[in-house]
């Protein structure tokens, strides 16, 4: 039923990153079954630059978990993270092996008949080529129609990508030739390669690869499909949906959710602004 990456399971102080720092006033308000274990705040979470990434000591870092480690903070408990590959994390939040996905999960129509989501991020999808761009693609549009593309397993721009496939078809154009892999890197590796064309994902993790890679990675046309980032739990689970609703509702007002999203430069993804 899962499909796992490597399930590499990181305890944090919930006071590390983003928090105050100092949970010894805060009182637990969440106990099993709201909770797996009594005291910590399972993550289902992955491994999404610039979202979530590892840094040089092998740790999970990112806005992600620093919004996950100050929302424990908030309810008294620390964070316990376990990586999933992306197709793997709401299959592992229905295996109750986690309380919560916090894994840049879009809130869509067909997530939400699974989950109860507390939105805390905007994103949107992106389309970029290699800078040498052989097939001239110039965004999400027929110039894509007849391409290589490659896409994240189970993630929003693997299905823009079908979608236009479809669309290329109808209107008596070549349909995309669309490969999936489980994470960003291999579909970079694949670009650069050029063993496909364009990567379709977020513009998150287009902005970073386009920094890691020193240009040799560039996105084209305009962003699109402006969508939410949010905290998923099981839908039956409401007391832990109330309570995290709650604790980011505090983060916002003392101020906790713009330090986060100042320190990693994306005050642009803040959802507490108009959509």
């Amino acid at each position: 039923m899962l499909s796992l990456a490597a399930c590499t399971v990181t305890s944090n102080d919930a006071g590390d990153a983003g928090g105050s720092g100092d949970t010894s006033s805060a009182e637990a308000t969440l106990a099993p079954p709201t909770i797996i274990k009594e005291g910590t705040l399972t993550v289902c979470t992955g491994d999404s630059a610039p979202n979530i990434f590892y840094d040089e000591n092998n740790e999970l870092q990112g806005v992600e978990i620093d919004i996950a480690n100050a929302l424990a903070d908030k309810l008294g408990v620390s964070t316990t993270l376990g990586e999933y590959s992306f197709a793997g994390l709401i299959p592992a939040l229905q295996a109750k092996q986690c309380d919560v996905i916090m894994g840049s999960l879009y809130i869509k129509p067909e997530r939400e008949e699974i989950a109860n989501f507390v939105p805390y991020l905007y994103s949107g999808t992106a389309v970029a080529v290699s800078k040498d761009n052989p097939k001239d693609v110039t965004g999400f549009d027929d110039s894509l129609c007849g391409t290589k593309v490659v896409g994240i397993t189970g993630a929003t721009g693997a299905a823009s990508a079908q979608e236009k496939s479809d669309e290329c078809v109808a209107d008596g154009k070549e349909p995309i030739a669309i490969t999936l892999v489980d994470e960003a890197t291999g579909a970079l590796q694949q670009v650069l390669a050029d063993q496909a064309d364009a990567f379709i994902d977020t513009t998150e993790i287009m902005s970073y690869y386009e920094q890691q890679s020193d240009g040799d990675l560039v996105a084209v046309g305009e962003p699109f499909g402006k969508i939410r980032i949010g905290a998923a739990t099981l839908k039956d689970n409401t007391e832990l949906n109330d309570a995290l609703d709650e604790a980011f509702a505090a983060m916002i007002d003392d101020g906790t959710y713009t330090d986060i999203l100042a320190e990693w430069g994306v005050e642009s993804n803040d959802i507490t602004q108009p959509e």
